[in-house]
């Protein structure tokens, strides 16, 4: 038996980045990580109706509405997005030292999932 087949996804918390596996409250999602985005494909994903979810180590997976999803986007991820490109990076660089690594994740959902581990 799986270890967490008996387990309340609702309270399933992230141990470890990056992601291996995403979950919702009703379980785990068929989808795997794609690539890592940048600020131009967040905004076609985003148009094109993706969600966002946040990957924080020591907390449950922090999934983004639908109707917050811009408003998110333009006042939390915009000034702290890594590029898709970096190797490295510094927390200084980023407002209160925080920033994110983004990669957009497909599978049987029906949009893409952009997943944001954050770094702190």
């Amino acid at each position: 038996m799986d270890l967490w087949s008996n387990m309340d996804f609702a309270w399933r918390i992230v141990t470890c980045l990056p992601l291996t596996e995403l979950w919702n409250s009703e379980g785990l999602l068929d989808v795997r990580p794609d690539q890592r985005v940048g600020a131009a494909e967040i905004e076609l994903l985003l148009r094109d109706g993706a969600s966002f979810v946040v990957a924080d180590v020591g907390k449950p997976l922090r999934w983004i509405s639908a109707a917050d999803r811009f408003s998110f986007w333009k006042t939390e991820v915009k000034g702290r997005l890594i590029a898709r490109d970096a190797d490295c990076f510094s927390l200084d660089d980023y407002p209160d030292s925080y920033c994110y690594v983004a990669t957009a994740w497909s599978g049987t959902a029906p949009m893409p999932i952009i997943v944001l581990e954050i770094h702190h």
